[in-house]
């Protein structure tokens, strides 16, 4: 039987055309660095860094092993922010964010009581109010995907195609090409922007700036901004027993934040039609 041989996405136009290429060796050192230099890199900035400096080092270093990942996987760095549709998505960005505060702030926690002998390494708390915040931005990452499925079986109004068309000086059939009922969607891995996290997903919309969006990266980054320098003076007066609580104002922002993002995807704003 002859060798299966992987294919990246950067081949995958290749792969469509029946010709396959190989992953480079340089995916698989990227690889490499990431599941063996990147923990090692971890460990030794959390041991030999003052308090404090080893958090900021913990973070920058669980940063550059998703970079490494998506480089390695995809060919592009910040491939875990891009959705299937090759935009750059919010609620994997909030997703994202959170987790490496999150998990920078217990495994700092972590390996600071291995460093001055505490009887449970793992023991650091996990206060509630931080649990009710992971559980938000996850039902955002999760609750995309359903919203808009729906939207996938219905077309847009012609009308509205050509002033998207016009506005984003892209032609309608390239649009009509790659277009997912009527989301909005890029051909290719690499045409993601950043602006992609504040425009609307449809046709009918994506010229536009959702305001809704713009509200909860606001406040994703302001309140996860926030947490960070609670976590940071934590550790910095060497408080390793508990990760620090969010207070419950936030908690309602958030909410209202990401109610208010997920409610903005359930409108109609292409005059659509069943498909």
């Amino acid at each position: 039987m002859a060798e299966s041989v992987p294919v990246t996405s950067s081949s995958a136009g290749n792969h469509a055309g029946g010709v396959v290429e190989a992953i480079p060796r340089a995916e698989y050192g990227r690889l490499a660095v990431l599941t063996t230099a990147m923990p090692i890199a971890v460990l030794a900035t959390n041991w030999y860094l003052p308090p404090g400096w080893n958090l900021v080092g913990t973070t920058a270093m669980l940063t550059a092993g998703l970079l490494v990942l998506g480089k390695a996987i995809s060919g592009v760095p910040l491939a875990l922010l891009i959705s299937e549709r090759n935009l750059m998505s919010l609620s994997r960005f909030q997703a994202l964010v959170w987790t490496v505060v999150v998990m920078g702030g217990y495994l700092t926690m972590t390996l600071a009581r291995v460093k001055a002998g505490g009887q449970s390494a793992v023991g650091v708390a996990i206060p509630q109010e931080l649990w009710i915040a992971m559980g938000i931005a996850t039902t955002s990452l999760l609750g995309t995907p359903l919203v808009l499925g729906a939207k996938r079986a219905r077309s847009p109004d012609e009308k509205l195609v050509q002033n998207t068309s016009e506005q984003l000086a892209e032609p309608t059939t390239d649009i009509d090409a790659h277009r997912q009922g009527v989301l909005y969607a890029n051909p290719h891995l690499t045409d993601a922007r950043m602006a992609d996290m504040f425009q609307g997903d449809e046709v009918g919309n994506t010229a536009h700036i959702d305001l809704a969006k713009v509200q909860m990266f606001y406040f994703t980054l302001i309140a996860a901004t926030g947490y960070f320098m609670d976590v940071a003076m934590a550790v910095m007066r060497k408080s390793h027993d508990a990760l620090p609580e969010l207070s419950q104002g936030m908690l309602a922002l958030l909410a209202i934040s990401h109610g208010g993002y997920l409610l903005g995807k359930t409108g109609d704003h292409s005059n659509s039609k069943p498909a």
